[in-house]
């Protein structure tokens, strides 16, 4: 595990990811969820001691899907390089993640299986109104390559 972060700023574009544990049937769950974009992940929780690892990997595979240039995801998956560990203070990110925890309720509800990738994909074409965009591959996108002139 990382150390616990004290007040450090986030070094890529899209900031920090807040992470959020979801008990469900038959295992636990953690619902990580980028700050700025609002992308997602969702991987097991156990075995604890290897969450971090789990953590940056899904991360960087989702960034690494975000229609910007090579280089700038390059660069936003090599900030995960070092991650630390603190408290979490966007009250509208908790709201967000609040609402994603039900849809993963209703995800398993309505579905068998247990493929967290899709799920994951399915939270990141959820529309979210604290988004400029509302769409979190949209914002991650802008905050990745810049806006795009029109023609």
């Amino acid at each position: 595990m990382g150390p616990v972060a004290t007040e450090v700023s986030p070094s890529g574009q899209l900031g920090d990811w807040y992470a959020r544990i979801v008990a469900t049937r038959p295992r636990h769950l953690v619902l990580c969820t980028n700050e700025r974009s609002l992308l997602s992940v969702v991987i097991p929780l156990a075995p604890q001691h290897k969450l971090l690892d789990r953590f940056v990997e899904a991360a960087q595979h989702r960034i690494n899907q975000i229609a910007a240039p090579a280089h700038a995801r390059m660069k936003e998956r090599a900030a995960l390089a070092d991650v630390r560990l603190g408290r979490a203070t966007n009250r509208s990110v908790i709201g967000s993640m609040n609402e994603f925890t039900y849809a993963i309720d209703a995800w398993f509800e309505d579905r068998s299986g247990a493929d967290l990738e899709a799920l994951a994909l399915w939270l990141c074409d959820t529309p979210c109104s604290p988004l400029s965009t509302a769409w979190p591959w949209r914002e991650a996108e802008l905050l990745l390559a810049g806006p795009v002139a029109e023609p």
